[in-house]
């Protein structure tokens, strides 16, 4: 039987890594040098890896068009929600790239707009691909800490889960050329960072406020995740906040 693997789920989770540590290891697949939908590829004969972000939000249109009736997995890309909404794009070098409610949309020549799904809107779509019942065999939920911190276990892991074969270790990634299309998303090529929380700089504090008091499900999907148990990391924004505000002498807001 014919196999698909599919990575969709959050963006700016380390999706563009995992899937360059793909390309150097993975055996029997055909991996593009770019960014493809499942659905380009999914009626292609053999062995595929598709890597786009947002065709969590396709995943039944993919099931329906897999008309050789391979084997199709999923794996979806997770990170610590604080992170990536104070991700950058080397698109978009003056704004966050990925907000609570909106994302930007990178197309050729045409210049980015903030016009695609945000964070939650995709967390809700996981959620509902999770529960459709087109997975039966399960779909790998890879969090970027984990990868980051220790790939060949991860690697370990998802050979055994998927029965896939390597030659080579994760732990490697960059010993080969990474493709001129996908190198924009990484911000540059260099070796693999053990995980830090970003959000924690000063840098970020407006940012990081803004967010979680405009939409406070984040705190909720914080929990969900296994990022935090309760709201307690949150009091130092709301100090710095209040600090700030006494010193302009006005209620500050952001967004």
């Amino acid at each position: 039987m014919s196999r698909h693997l599919m990575i969709a789920g959050y963006g700016r989770a380390g999706t563009t890594l995992f899937y360059n540590m793909l390309r150097e290891t993975l055996k029997g697949f055909e991996i593009p040098p770019r960014e493809t939908s499942a659905l380009a590829t999914i009626a292609r004969p053999g062995n595929w890896v598709s890597k786009r972000p947002l065709d969590i939000f396709q995943v039944p249109n993919v099931a329906r068009a897999n008309r050789r009736e391979k084997r199709l997995d999923l794996i979806v890309p997770l990170r610590d929600p604080r992170d990536i909404l104070v991700s950058r794009h080397s698109a978009v070098p003056d704004d966050y790239f990925i907000s609570a409610d909106r994302m930007y949309f990178i197309d050729g020549d045409d210049a980015p707009a903030p016009i695609m799904p945000g964070l939650l809107q995709i967390h809700e779509a996981i959620g509902t691909v999770l529960n459709s019942g087109i997975f039966p065999q399960g779909v790998f939920l890879l969090k970027y800490e984990d990868l980051v911190n220790d790939p060949d276990r991860i690697q370990t892991k998802l050979g055994d889960a998927f029965d896939l074969q390597f030659e080579g270790s994760f732990s490697d990634y960059g010993s080969t050329k990474v493709p001129s299309a996908l190198q924009g998303p990484l911000n540059g090529v260099r070796p693999v960072e053990k995980a830090r929380a970003k959000w924690r700089g000063e840098e970020h504090r407006a940012r990081i406020f803004d967010q979680f008091s405009r939409f406070p499900v984040l705190f909720d999907l914080l929990v969900q995740l296994g990022y935090e148990k309760d709201r307690e990391w949150y009091a130092p924004f709301m100090e710095w906040q209040a600090a700030f505000s006494d010193r302009r002498g006005v209620r500050v807001r952001f967004g």
